[in-house]
């Protein structure tokens, strides 16, 4: 499996609003999940449908990453602080 991160995300981190430590912890864990697929590994969580794909978010520390996922890829939408990403 790939993960494909959204540009937001790349601004979001080279314009420093996603700490650097925070990042790393991020990309480590969606690789890591890309390996194994095991959600009981990961703080994972289905959200609520609102649309044609299912979305899960992953914390990490106080953030959460938006995603969903088909047979090939992880597709990361969105990273950010616990107060704003679902808004």
């Amino acid at each position: 499996m790939r993960v494909l991160y959204s540009k937001k995300i790349a601004k979001d981190v080279e314009r420093h609003r996603i700490p650097e430590e925070v990042w790393v912890d991020f990309k480590d864990a969606f690789e890591s999940f890309a390996r194994n697929r095991n959600f009981r590994l990961f703080d994972i969580k289905k959200l609520v449908n609102k649309g044609s794909y299912v979305y899960y978010r992953l914390r990490v520390r106080t953030y959460r990453a938006l995603f969903h996922m088909d047979d090939q890829n992880i597709y990361v939408e969105d990273i950010g602080s616990r107060g704003g990403i679902y808004k």
